[in-house]
């Protein structure tokens, strides 16, 4: 295994919800960061440890630039346009990487991903992107989160949460136990990732501790809202309006709807992910779901 404190990392995103913890992360182990994002600027005051460097996912040369020389990188891919962008991503990354000999790439696919989930835009596209930096001929070590957790925070998700102490997101069954990633546990683990070339090739699914029914999630939120939350779930193409609407864009709110009825269409525990597991092959502790929503700010 390789000296932390020698290591060069490459972290991309690093000014986003993902990037950026792994960037903290990364330095906590001792690790030398390059935090890529598209502005220096933003980047070096939010990563003051880090070296900040420019790069947008459409410019090979710049991903280039930014990979020489390092010893692993994370990869994220944003919230794509359009279908086109990802495959555009993904491309611009992997040649470049084969141009400096990337020696390891940790890769997210940013939500659920993998033949165990029906089929979905969303989750088909994930799948594909697995294959593809799997498949890549750079040594890669692929994650699959679940749902992130932070989505509970965001008021054009769960837009009566705080005003009504009604929870009417996901928009799944009762009895489904709903498997969530927080950024931060996601964080612990890509940093550990980035100095395990031995596990190259593998891919993890990744998850926080303690999957939950929609009413058991309501009663952790209870606290953080201040009073008894009920859920209340909406339909998912409900949800996908709501989203198009929040975007101004109904192609992003088809495809949240369209993943969300796919995943109402599992059976009650086959969302949930051994967390242990993880915990061991990469040798970090994951935080609760609890202690995640007891950290939050309240509104």
């Amino acid at each position: 295994m390789t000296d932390q404190k020698q290591q060069t990392v490459a972290i991309f995103g690093a000014t986003g919800a993902q990037g950026g913890p792994v960037v903290t992360q990364a330095l906590a182990r001792g690790l030398n960061v390059r935090a890529i994002g598209r502005d220096t600027a933003t980047i070096a005051k939010l990563h003051p440890e880090a070296t900040p460097m420019a790069a947008d996912l459409t410019d090979e040369n710049a991903i280039a630039a930014a990979l020489e020389g390092v010893d692993a990188a994370f990869l994220h891919l944003p919230m794509p346009h359009n279908p086109e962008d990802p495959i555009t991503w993904l491309t611009a990354f992997i040649n470049a990487a084969h141009r400096v000999s990337l020696p390891l790439v940790v890769y997210t696919t940013s939500g659920p991903a993998g033949d165990r989930y029906p089929n979905s835009t969303v989750i088909d596209g994930g799948t594909a992107g697995l294959g593809a930096i799997l498949g890549c001929g750079i040594p890669a070590i692929a994650l699959q989160p679940a749902v992130y957790l932070e989505n509970l925070m965001a008021p054009f998700l769960t837009p009566r949460l705080q005003s009504d102490a009604v929870l009417d997101y996901p928009p799944v069954p009762a009895t489904l136990k709903f498997q969530w990633t927080s950024h931060l546990d996601q964080a612990k683990i890509a940093a550990a990732a980035l100095s395990r070339p031995d596990l190259a090739g593998k891919a993890y699914e990744i998850g926080t501790p303690g999957a939950l029914t929609g009413s058991e999630l309501a009663g952790k939120l209870s606290g953080w809202v201040g009073k008894d939350v009920d859920f209340a779930p909406i339909t998912a193409p409900e949800l996908g309006q709501r989203v198009g609407e929040a975007f101004n864009n109904p192609g992003v709110g088809f495809a949240l709807g369209d993943l969300y009825g796919a995943l109402a269409k599992m059976d009650a525990t086959d969302m949930e992910v051994n967390t242990t597991d993880v915990e061991s092959t990469f040798g970090v502790q994951l935080t609760s779901l609890e202690d995640h929503i007891a950290s939050w700010p309240r509104g």
